[in-house]
């Protein structure tokens, strides 16, 4: 009994540890976004002397960051509403009917999260380019949901299945139409799968940074990473301070979204595992 209280001792101290190494960035991060630059240099793992935000106010007042952090919120709200508008149905019908070229059409979904985006650069960029979407947020909305709809159909296909069919059965027994049924019973029962769904398309959009800058030109229509990449002083010398406190606002939306639904996007992520 003593050696296994022992071992779980032991081995919650080295989940704590583990803890720590993995928040200490954060930690840094957050600490000093309070601190000036020369401060940072000077110290780069210190405590601030006084809480200053004079970091943040120069971000919000001095900058385009307000206009960037909005680009970043339409890019990746609507890369969620839109994914989650085609893949219910698309993860639906695979789950539910069967048709003719499935199977190759489930494989196909698994085999394009095989390849690096990077990859299809040349092709979306001129695919942009003759829809005249280049250095639009629209294109980068369109770019996104090709990565994010092949998962996330796949994903909410493995989490329909674990619903069963009886259920709407009993349903459409009771007078609903399909769509009714789908609407009323099977969505509620797969909230969890649509949040996990949800918060992956809103981090992808969030913190993608490649395309972005592949396609926008205008720094108005910057998204926040391109316009943390490109935050630098006088000189080219990167401002330490500002770049921490912005950082810190960007990292927040992630940060509350999975303090708010963890315990859901386990569920949704497990049960909705492709065996």
């Amino acid at each position: 009994m003593k050696n296994k209280k022992s071992s779980a001792v032991l081995l919650n101290m080295l989940a704590l540890v583990v803890i720590l190494l993995i928040l200490s960035p954060l930690f840094l991060l957050f600490v000093n976004s309070f601190r000036s630059t020369s401060e940072i240099l000077r110290n780069p793992v210190g405590l601030p002397e006084f809480l200053d935000l004079g970091n943040f106010l120069r971000i919000f007042t001095k900058t385009s960051f307000p206009v960037n952090f909005r680009n970043s919120l339409i890019v990746s709200v609507s890369t969620v509403l839109l994914c989650l508008g085609v893949t219910i149905p698309a993860g639906y019908a695979l789950s539910r009917f069967s048709f003719y070229g499935k199977r190759v059409l489930i494989t196909w979904l698994l085999a394009s999260q095989a390849f690096p985006g990077v990859l299809m650069a040349v092709g979306f960029v001129g695919l942009l380019k003759a829809l005249n979407m280049v250095n639009s947020l629209t294109g980068l909305i369109i770019l996104y949901m090709s990565f994010t709809v092949p998962f996330c159909s796949g994903l909410l296909k493995g989490y329909f299945d674990q619903i069963p069919v009886s259920i709407e059965e009993a349903a459409m027994i009771d007078g609903c139409t399909r769509s009714r049924a789908v609407v009323t019973v099977v969505i509620p029962l797969a909230v969890p799968g649509l949040i996990a769904v949800g918060t992956f398309a809103f981090m992808l959009a969030w913190n993608e940074f490649f395309f972005s800058l592949v396609l926008l030109q205008d720094p108005r229509r910057y998204t926040l990473p391109l316009f943390l990449a490109r935050f630098l002083g006088t000189g080219g010398a990167v401002e330490w301070g500002y770049l921490c406190a912005g950082s810190s606002v960007c990292a927040l939306p992630p940060i509350l979204i999975f303090l708010s639904f963890q315990k859901y996007l386990i569920s949704g992520l497990t049960k909705g595992a492709i065996k």
